[in-house]
Formats: C-alpha cells, sequence, structure tokens
C-alpha cells in the first residue's frame, strides 16, 4: 500500500515529521525555561506568544533574543547552559501534541503506514519529550539534531532516517514548520509539505519555501496524506 498525493505521480509510503512546532508544541515550556533564566538575571520575562517565533531556531536563538545579545556575547554560553538546564528538568509540563495530530498518526498507523522523526532537538531532550508524549513507541525511526555531525537544513538526518527505516527518499514525505525543513527534504529528494501552525514568524510565510505543498492544519494534513477510498 502506498499514499499518493493529490495532484502528483509520486507514491508516498514513509512520511518523516519534524518535532517541535510539527508534532508537538513545545513552546510554554522552552518560553518558561528563558523566563526562569531572564528572572534570575533581573530581566523581564516575555509571553508564550510574543516567544513563540523564536522557539524553532532553537535555545540559542531564545537567549539571543531574550537577552538582546549575540552567540559571542562572554556570557552567552552560561546563559544558554542555565536555560538548557532548567528545560531538562522541566521539558514537558506544558508541551502537548497539536489537537489533530494524534488522530493523524492513529490513521496513518491502522493504514499500515511508517513514520518518523528528523529533529534538530538533541537526544538528551528528545527521548524524555517523546517519552512524556507517547511517542516513543510509536515512531519508526527517530534522528535527533545529535545523532549525526550535521543536520537540517542539510539533508544527511533525512537519509539516515530513510535508511535506518529502509525507505526510499523518493517515497519519503517530509512533514515541517520550518524553512531548514523543506530544505533538508527537497535537497534529499523527498516530497516537502510545510505546515503553518508551527512557530515561523509573521514575515516567513510557509507559501513561500518552495515546498510541494503547504497545509494550515493536521486535518487538512490528513486529507492531503490519507485517500479516502
Amino acid at each position: 500500500m502506498t499514499l499518493r498525493f493529490y495532484n502528483q505521480l509520486v507514491a508516498i509510503n514513509h512520511i518523516l515529521f519534524d518535532l517541535d512546532g510539527t508534532l508537538a508544541d513545545t513552546a510554554p515550556d522552552l518560553v518558561a525555561a528563558l523566563n526562569f533564566v531572564l528572572a534570575r538575571h533581573g530581566k523581564p520575562t516575555v509571553s508564550v506568544e510574543d516567544a513563540r517565533c523564536w522557539v524553532g531556531a532553537g535555545s540559542a536563538r531564545l537567549i539571543e533574543q531574550g537577552f538582546s545579545i549575540s552567540a559571542t556575547s562572554k556570557e552567552f554560553h552560561s546563559l544558554r547552559e542555565q536555560l538548557l538546564d532548567y528545560y531538562d528538568h522541566h521539558i514537558c509540563e506544558g508541551s502537548c501534541l497539536f489537537p489533530g495530530i494524534d488522530q493523524l498518526l492513529t490513521r496513518l498507523e491502522l493504514a499500515g503506514y511508517s513514520w518518523g522523526i528528523v529533529t534538530n532537538k538533541p537526544t538528551r531532550f528528545t527521548d524524555p519529550l517523546l517519552s512524556a508524549l507517547g511517542l516513543s513507541d510509536r515512531a519508526a525511526v527517530v534522528v535527533c539534531g545529535d545523532t549525526l555531525p550535521t543536520n537540517k537544513p542539510e539533508p544527511e538526518s533525512v537519509i539516515h532516517a530513510c535508511r535506518l527505516n529502509g525507505r526510499n527518499t523518493s517515497t519519503t514525505a517530509l512533514i515541517g514548520d520550518d524553512l531548514r525543513d523543506i530544505m533538508a527534504g527537497r535537497a534529499a529528494g523527498t516530497t516537502t509539505v510545510a505546515v503553518t501552525w508551527g512557530y515561523a514568524s509573521p514575515d516567513d510565510l510557509p507559501e513561500n519555501w518552495g515546498a510541494d505543498h503547504t497545509v494550515d492544519s493536521p486535518v487538512e494534513l490528513e486529507r492531503l496524506l490519507i485517500q479516502n477510498e
């Protein structure tokens, strides 16, 4: 059995998802970690909504934006380590799957399709997060940001996930909420789908990333991926 995209001749039998901003809304816990460090240093805290667009670029962007410093600042490394240490101990207190994602994954599984995760998040944080979200035993393959020497937007992590799962990149769809996801998928030779519910900034529209498809909700993604017979 295969999936077939409605307006393409490519049959898809393997789905790879980004994690933060695509499958899971992890912004509440990451912004909470930033606010802990901000408050510790007497800085004003930020709201989750204001900081959501920083989350996709990871802890470095959170520190840069929250403290208005660059990665070359002498205090940057210490502040980032404080954020990561706090996050390590509060990794899934407010995080959850986006509405509709669990149903989508269940539909894929019931139809016999294989899916996995390719994330830039280090293994140290990915494994406990997936366990807390109930995804550890469901994903056929998980490639983290420290699995290989490179990560997205380079294609190696996507190619590696396909190899681990015994699938071809040409019959794989890469789903993500960041331009780096789409760049990695295209370079690896997969079909690419950009989602709009993640952490893209208002001036960085997913429609402009060159993805094969753009969807606005998990329900729309389900319609795209799964044909009703």
